[in-house]
């Protein structure tokens, strides 16, 4: 069973219920999957806080915590603003006693809560606010997420928390799919709670999360197909189209005025055209990329910027769309014991 929040070092936590932090070792590790997914198999009311703000998306015109703005919509929670109300800054640190007042504003109706880290299990630990330190707090425990190329700092993670007397529930690994991962760290006294494959929907983007990240403007609403590939049309007609052949379900970036690659990249699998400098295609072109259900974004950057901003863009899981969020429950309820993660 997880252990009760109750009072702690002076702190008074209003409400006893269930609690489970949830983190990782390092960035990019799979916590906001893995967090969905078992808020989504939770029988019961649960509660979702993460006190530190990381990645801030722009939502009709204000900008909200990414992780908090999906758990509100999909579990049906408080403010994003409730959920994930602190930005973290080194030389001024946030006190636990607000983090503590911030759970006792979202979980009195809860019957369990789950807590997020932020993209380590360090950061926060100079102020007294790191995943391990509310932990110990709120004499919750830890699970933890991580990939496969991160198993020594797992290791001496669990020397730390060891140490420090802070529970550690267990981990999941994250993109892994070969059982000798798992047997490896259980046979060096590590709970394994099970593995996650690695999931190409996931990944996929649509046109406007790449609209939104460049600032662009969507001029043809295509069937928003999933676009799993980036390229770039800076070649020749010709030499483009054999290029465009090699990759189905893409993103093809090329200059407005290119109407030679643009038409080259319509006549493959092209799921979305970003046409940058400002400049409005053919109207030839239009016509093409509505007949095809192909989307098109217009941008003010030139090529080489919308390429670096899109390569550094991780698909996000929009709270609405149904098919990621149903294979996040499924996922996660075929391949992690949860009834051991719950108690």
């Amino acid at each position: 069973m997880l252990l009760k929040i109750a009072e702690v070092d002076n702190l008074r936590v209003e409400c006893e219920i269930p609690a489970l932090v949830i983190s990782s070792v390092s960035e990019r590790s799979g916590k906001t999957v893995v967090a969905l997914g078992l808020a989504l198999n939770f029988k019961g009311v649960l509660g979702f806080y993460k006190p530190i703000r990381e990645n801030l998306i722009p939502v009709k015109g204000n900008l909200v915590e990414e992780d908090a703005y999906l758990m509100k919509h999909v579990l049906n929670l408080e403010d994003e603003s409730l959920l994930s109300p602190f930005n973290y800054n080194l030389f001024k640190g946030i006190k636990a006693e607000d983090i503590i007042c911030g759970l006792n504003r979202i979980c009195s109706d809860k019957q369990a809560v789950l807590l997020e880290g932020t993209k380590d299990i360090s950061t926060g630990f100079l102020h007294n606010v790191s995943s391990i330190q509310i932990a110990k707090l709120l004499n919750a425990e830890i699970l933890l997420v991580t990939d496969i190329y991160s198993l020594d700092m797992v290791a001496m993670t669990k020397l730390l928390l060891d140490k420090l007397k802070v529970k550690l529930k267990g981990v999941v690994l994250n993109q892994s799919q070969d059982p000798q991962f798992e047997n490896y760290m259980i046979k060096r006294g590590i709970k394994i709670l099970g593995s996650i494959p690695f999931l190409t929907e996931l990944k996929a983007l649509h046109a406007n999360e790449i609209a939104e990240e460049l600032g662009g403007e969507v001029i043809v609403e295509g069937e928003d197909h999933p676009i799993e590939r980036i390229l770039i049309g800076a070649m020749t007609p010709e030499s483009a189209l054999k290029y465009f052949r090699t990759a189905p379900a893409k993103a093809v970036i090329t200059g407005g005025d290119r109407a030679d690659i643009q038409l080259a990249a319509l006549s493959t699998s092209t799921s979305c055209l970003v046409l940058t400098g400002g400049l409005y295609p053919a109207n030839h072109v239009i016509a093409r990329a509505q007949e095809l259900g192909v989307s098109v974004v217009l941008v003010n950057l030139d090529t080489l910027t919308a390429a670096e901003r899109l390569e550094r863009l991780t698909a996000r899981i929009d709270p609405f769309d149904s098919q990621k969020i149903n294979l996040i429950k499924e996922t996660v309820k075929q391949n992690l014991d949860t009834e051991a993660i719950w108690g």
